[in-house]
């Protein structure tokens, strides 16, 4: 057996390899490191603490079993897949105790994310390239980058090692390769470890050959795909715009979900800040960003009955431009050499691995499209004012910002934050004290008072940050409110789900939607999905089927709050639309990802609940209590809708253009 637990505490380190054909898996590392005999609270002398760290295969769970015998353990799972963690219960059912870590994940999260901000941005300062800029690392937000919960997770792991005192040995599902790496890299630190076996798949280092492969077989798609554009946009729009005049762009994505508009497809983020700005006396044009999966031609043809002027980005790149950009790429993006360390951690597995991965891929190369477009809109002499386009603060948007600086320097950058800002979505954060070297708009007017507060108080320098309005609400319909009753046909309660854009998010909500009740219960139960993150998607995840009582449903999200009783939420904006229309709503805190609640400043307005009996207690109790809670909630409810949604006034469009 590995774990030799009465050994001799020992003053240096003991690395053994096993077979790697072994049961299906390979690689183990077995550190012993030298610490003085101690005696658990629970009565006992031990030499040292028993850790084994293992990935979330079953053959290597059912081999920790196997080594355990009858000995007794305690195991934690540590990653983002609700899967993962239910397949681990399975395995050890019966045998362990299993240790819940999700208050200690999020409590990481919040004491490091201060950190971790300014850690990167140093990076960047000190590298400063515009390659560092566009990589998923840089940019950090939880939908493109997971460093910064694998970090979290390496904490958590720090924390329960160093606070193990048994009984008996401590078990360690870590499910990120990269991160049990780096808890081998560190592991010196945690004093009184007598044996650590860290076992899984096997530790690859990065194959360059390989990679360079893989770089080359993207780039060539990237070239195909912008060859391809460059040609129908010829074909289609037969003359490129230039502004006569100073002028202001509007720049919008065009994706899926506002093709069918055609020309007028910035309505879906601006509204009607064009026309508005224009009766002002501005010269106005937008730039349309056209996403993968849209068809070009289509949108390029609803495009030309614009009565706006457009100018088509392909319309003035040139295949000089696509090379050059797929040519520049093929070279990694700089790193400091060596890593600094983060929290006394050395976590540069978890940054190579992200790293690697952020070169192979094209989120890079198509950002610096955008760089390209702006040298030769200054090529062909374009006067731009202003640049109006959505503040996420992602790669292309740094692009565009970063070639505005170098190419266009007397064009003035206006980022509209349109949506939720939850402060662990850590690309709308600056590091404490600003980012001065990073491409940043000079300015963000966005969507109420209640994000300006966040904004203006984390690393915007003042005055950078403007009060504006909900833009992309303008002239809604009427919010319907529910029925006193909160019931749907039959008199029978409705609990409606509804989940965001996030995989794993979706994932475990949807777990939790089969197992909140049994069909003899009589609550109807409507799960509503993410457009852009539909149940086909979340089944690859959890390999499983809703059961039939569950209903998915296409129908719109504002018809289903109107006939259900509440609706249950993680982090999607919807819970704002929800307290619009007087439907109450219970937060469900996600087990093993970032908490991106968007009322996460208002705790009072939402119940939360954490886990799938917790959420159980509390649907049952608000269904039990719900008209008296939503008589006493209401008023808070609209106040704070009026001030996560501003209204739409004259001085909001002022935001954009005044100095």
């Amino acid at each position: 057996m590995l774990l030799r637990r009465n050994r001799l505490a020992r003053s240096r380190t003991e690395v053994q390899h096993e077979n790697p054909a072994a049961n299906g898996v390979a690689n183990t590392t077995v550190i012993e490191t030298g610490s003085s005999g101690t005696t658990s609270k629970n009565g006992g002398n031990r030499l040292g603490k028993q850790i084994k760290v293992v990935s979330p295969e079953p053959a290597r769970l059912r081999k920790v079993l196997t080594q355990l015998s009858d000995e007794t353990f305690s195991w934690a799972y540590l990653g983002q897949a609700v899967t993962e963690s239910l397949r681990a219960a399975q395995i050890f059912q019966g045998r362990g105790t299993q240790l819940d870590t999700a208050d200690r994940f999020h409590q990481a999260a919040e004491d490091l994310r201060n950190g971790y901000l300014t850690y990167l941005y140093e990076m960047g300062r000190e590298i400063n390239h515009l390659r560092w800029w566009l990589t998923s690392l840089s940019y950090r937000s939880g939908y493109a980058s997971n460093t910064f919960q694998q970090v979290s997770y390496l904490k958590v792991v720090f924390d329960l090692i160093s606070g193990w005192e048994g009984p008996g040995t401590l078990v360690l599902v870590i499910a990120h390769e990269p991160c049990r790496r780096a808890l081998e890299s560190n592991i010196s630190q945690i004093p009184d470890v007598n044996s650590l076996e860290i076992g899984g798949a096997r530790f690859r280092p990065s194959n360059f050959t390989f990679d360079i492969l893989r770089v080359l077989a993207h780039r060539g798609v990237f070239v195909a795909r912008e060859v391809t554009r460059l040609l129908w946009a010829r074909l289609i729009i037969r003359h490129r715009y230039i502004p006569p005049e100073p002028a202001t762009l509007v720049v919008s994505s065009v994706s899926f979900r506002n093709r069918a508009l055609k020309s007028e497809f910035h309505r879906s983020f601006f509204g009607d800040l064009t026309e508005q700005l224009g009766n002002l006396g501005f010269h106005l044009a937008t730039v349309p960003l056209v996403l993968r999966g849209v068809n070009y031609r289509d949108v390029l043809r609803g495009l030309r009955e614009s009565e706006v002027p457009t100018m088509v980005p392909h319309r003035y790149l040139t295949l000089k431009d696509v090379l050059s950009v797929a040519v520049s790429t093929l070279k990694r993006p700089p790193l400091p050499s060596p890593i600094p360390r983060f929290e006394n951690l050395d976590i540069s597995p978890l940054l190579e691995d992200e790293h690697r991965n952020s070169w192979i891929g094209n989120l890079m190369p198509d950002a610096m499209l955008l760089t390209a477009l702006t040298q030769r809109w200054a090529g062909l002499g374009a006067t731009i004012a202003r640049m109006i386009y959505v503040y996420e603060n992602q790669p292309w948007e740094r692009a565009l910002c970063w070639g505005a600086r170098r190419f266009l320097p007397e064009t003035y950058m206006v980022g509209y934050q349109h949506a939720r800002a939850p402060k662990l979505l850590l690309s709308f954060y600056l590091a404490p004290g600003g980012e001065s070297e990073a491409p940043l708009p000079h300015r963000v007017v966005t969507v109420g008072a209640h994000t300006a507060r966040l904004l203006s108080s984390s690393g915007f320098r003042p005055g950078q940050v403007r009060v504006g309005g909900a833009l992309q609400m303008q002239n809604p319909a009427t919010p319907s409110k529910v029925s006193e009753d909160g019931s749907h046909k039959g008199g029978r309660p409705t609990v409606l789900i509804a989940c965001s854009n996030g995989l794993e998010e979706s994932a475990e909500l949807a777990h939790m939607a089969a197992h909140l009740f049994s069909e003899d219960e009589k609550i109807r139960l409507i799960i509503k999905f993410h457009p852009i993150m539909p149940f086909e998607r979340i089944t690859g995840v959890m390999h499983s089927q809703l059961p039939g009582h569950v209903e998915i449903s296409e129908e719109p999200l504002g018809e289903l709050m109107s006939e259900s009783s509440l609706m249950v939420y993680s982090g999607s904006t919807v819970c704002v639309d929800a307290l619009t229309k007087g439907l109450p709503v219970i937060h469900v805190r996600p087990q093993f990802d970032l908490d991106m609640d968007p009322l996460e400043e208002t705790p009072d307005v939402r119940l939360e609940a954490m886990g799938l009996d917790d959420l159980r207690e509390k649907v049952r109790w608000l269904l039990h209590h719900r008209e008296e809670y939503v008589a006493q909630h209401q008023k808070r409810w609209d106040k704070l809708v009026n001030d996560i949604y501003g209204p739409v006034t004259p001085q909001t469009y002022l935001a954009f253009v005044d100095p």
